[in-house]
C-alpha cells in the first residue's frame, strides 16, 4: 500500500475528511487536480450547524474575519416567503448564517491539514479507480504521465462531475436542471450605493439597495424576468449572480463571456460603465442529484460527489462539509482497526437521508421562486403556515442543519442522535464552552452531575467509561448558562462529531461505547 486514504478533491469537502483524518492520527494522501488553490468565492454562506462543527474544531474564529454582511441579521427564509425561519429555538450560539466565501473555508482548513502534518498534492488528476477486497487503485495523471496509486480507502470528493463516481459505473439519479444562472467575481467601478440613485425611476423600484453594498431585486426584459443580484464580497469584489431569458440559450458548457455579463448589468441598471474587472464566472443549473449509495467497498463519496443541490444559500458547501465532519472520524477508526463493522456503513444511513431532506425541500423553494403569479395563493397559504411557530421550527431545522437527528433504536432517550447543544460549563478547569470540549476530535463522556448530586451513577458511569480512555475523555461539570434546547440529561456520551450516542441509561452505555467506539482496550 501506499497510503492508508487517498482523498480525491481538495475542496472544502475534502480538506474537512482530511483534516479530520489527520487530527485522529491518520495522514491521508490528498489528490487535486488544480495546480493552486480555488481563488473564486463560489458559495458565501455558512448555515447555523456548519457554523457550530467549525466551532468544534477551533476553525470558526478565525474565518470571523473575514466575515461579509447577508444582511442585518442574516436570516434563513424558505422560497424567498416573508417571514424569515427562527433558529432561536434550537438552542445555538449562531442562529444567523454566517457570511464567508468558500475559497476562504478552504484556505483555513488547507492551514489546519497543514499544522497537523498533512499536504495537498496538486497538479494530480484522478482519471481511475479499482478496487478489490484489499485496498483501491486510483490512476493519477501528472505531468503527462499516469501511474497507480494503491490504498486501503478511498474518498471521492470530486465534485458534481466526479471521475471516482463515474469510474465506479454509478447511477446518479434526480432531477435535471431547468433554469440556467451565471454567477461571477466582479470589481465595480464604484459602490451601487454611489450610482444606485442615478438609476431610472423603474429601474430603482426594481432593484433593491440592500445593506453592504448589495443589490437585488427582478427586472422585466423582453422574453421574461431577469433575477438580478450583486453582493459586496472581500478586498472590492461583488459577487454578481443572474438569470433570464438571455441566459437560457446558452449552452451551460459554453464559457461565460465579458459581453454575456456587460449585456446583463445593461439590462438591469441601464449602465455601461460600473463594470471594471471580471475575474471569474461559471455557469450553474438547478439540478437536484443524489447517488444511491455513499460507500461501495472501499469507496466512499462525499460532497457533490455524492449530492447536488439546487443552489439556495451555499447549502452544497454546508452539505459538504457535514459529510466530511461525519465522515472523518468513522474512517479514521476503520483505519486504526478499532472501528466495529457498522460504523463506516452509518456514514451513508445518516448522511443519506439528511441531504435527501435537504434537495427535497429546496426543490420545492426554487418551485416557488421560479413560479410566477399562478403559485400567489400557495404563497399566501405557506406564509401563514409558517407564521405558526411548529411549522417554522421545523424548516428553520430542516434549512439549517440544527433539527437533524441520526436514526436511532426504538427507546433511546430523547437527546440520542441530536446534536451536542453548547452552553457555558463549569469544570474543574474553569467555565468553559461546552463545544471546545470537543477539539481533539475524540468521543467525550460528559457527567452534567459536578454538583455531587447523584455521585453512586456518576462512580458507575466513570467506571464503565474508563475502560475506553484511550479514545473518550470524560468530564465533570455543571451547567452554568448558555443555549440548551430539548430535554435535559444528567450524562450524555457524545461522538467525535458532536451528536450524541447515549444519556443516562447505565444499562446501554457499554454497548453504545462499543458501537461508536469499538472494543474496550
Amino acid at each position: 500500500m501506499d497510503t492508508d486514504v487517498i482523498v480525491v478533491g481538495a475542496g472544502a469537502t475534502g480538506l474537512m475528511v482530511a483534516t479530520e483524518l489527520a487530527l485522529a492520527g491518520v495522514r491521508p494522501l490528498v489528490l487535486e487536480s488544480r495546480t493552486d488553490r480555488a481563488a473564486e468565492s463560489r458559495a458565501l454562506n455558512l448555515h447555523p450547524r456548519t457554523a457550530e462543527i467549525l466551532d468544534c474544531r477551533g476553525l470558526l474564529e478565525p474565518l470571523l474575519k473575514h466575515r461579509i454582511s447577508l444582511g442585518t441579521p442574516a436570516h434563513s427564509f424558505f422560497g424567498a416567503l416573508p417571514v424569515p425561519l427562527d433558529c432561536h429555538p434550537w438552542g445555538t450560539r449562531h442562529p444567523y448564517q454566517i457570511g464567508v466565501v468558500q475559497s476562504r473555508v478552504e484556505e483555513y482548513l488547507e492551514r489546519r491539514l497543514t499544522e497537523l502534518g498533512g499536504t495537498v498534492s496538486r497538479g494530480r488528476e484522478v482519471t481511475g479507480v479499482t478496487q478489490d477486497a484489499d485496498g483501491v487503485t486510483a490512476t493519477v495523471s501528472a505531468a503527462g504521465r499516469e501511474r497507480p496509486v494503491r490504498a486501503r480507502w478511498l474518498v471521492g470528493c470530486d465534485g458534481g462531475r466526479s471521475a471516482t463516481r463515474k469510474a465506479l459505473g454509478l447511477a446518479f439519479p434526480g432531477t435535471d436542471g431547468t433554469q440556467i444562472f451565471v454567477a461571477a467575481d466582479v470589481v465595480l467601478a464604484r459602490p451601487p450605493e454611489e450610482w444606485h440613485a442615478e438609476l431610472a425611476p423603474d429601474r430603482r423600484r426594481n432593484l433593491r439597495l440592500l445593506p453592504g453594498n448589495s443589490l437585488a431585486g427582478v427586472v422585466p426584459v423582453a422574453g421574461g424576468r431577469l433575477m438580478f443580484s450583486l453582493r459586496a464580497l472581500e478586498d472590492g469584489v461583488h459577487r454578481l449572480s443572474f438569470s433570464g431569458p438571455d441566459v437560457q440559450r446558452v449552452p451551460r458548457s459554453e464559457p461565460v463571456t465579458d459581453t454575456e455579463i456587460r449585456a446583463a448589468v445593461r439590462a438591469a441598471c441601464g449602465l455601461d460603465v460600473e463594470l471594471k474587472e471580471i475575474r471569474w464566472a461559471s455557469r450553474f443549473s438547478d439540478a437536484c442529484r443524489q447517488v444511491e449509495r455513499y460507500r461501495t467497498g472501499r469507496v466512499l463519496l462525499a460532497g457533490d460527489a455524492a449530492h447536488i443541490i439546487v443552489p439556495l444559500g451555499g447549502q452544497g458547501l454546508n452539505l459538504g462539509l457535514q459529510d466530511g465532519f461525519n465522515l472523518g472520524w468513522k474512517l479514521a477508526a476503520t483505519v486504526h482497526g478499532r472501528a466495529p463493522d457498522e460504523l463506516l456503513d452509518s456514514y451513508h444511513d445518516e448522511r443519506h437521508p439528511a441531504a435527501a431532506l435537504l434537495l427535497r425541500d429546496a426543490r420545492a423553494q426554487f418551485t416557488l421562486l421560479d413560479g410566477g403569479p399562478e403559485l400567489g395563493q400557495l404563497r399566501e397559504v405557506l406564509t401563514e403556515l409558517l407564521a405558526l411557530p411548529d411549522t417554522n421550527r421545523h424548516l428553520a431545522g430542516v434549512v439549517s442543519g440544527l433539527g437533524l437527528r441520526h436514526p436511532v433504536p426504538d427507546g433511546e432517550h430523547p437527546l440520542v442522535g441530536r446534536r451536542l447543544p453548547d452552553p457555558d460549563l463549569r469544570t474543574a478547569a474553569g467555565t468553559v464552552r461546552c463545544h471546545t470540549l470537543l477539539r481533539s476530535g475524540r468521543g467525550v463522556l460528559l457527567d452534567l452531575g459536578g454538583d455531587g448530586a447523584d455521585a453512586a451513577a456518576s462512580a458507575e458511569t466513570a467506571a464503565v467509561a474508563g475502560r475506553w480512555a484511550d479514545r473518550v475523555d470524560h468530564h465533570r461539570a455543571t451547567v452554568v448558562a448558555g443555549p440548551v434546547a430539548g430535554p435535559d440529561a444528567r450524562r450524555l456520551l457524545v461522538r467525535p462529531d458532536g451528536h450524541v450516542c447515549w444519556a443516562d441509561d447505565p444499562r446501554r452505555l457499554a454497548d453504545a461505547l462499543t458501537r461508536w467506539f469499538g472494543a474496550p482496550r
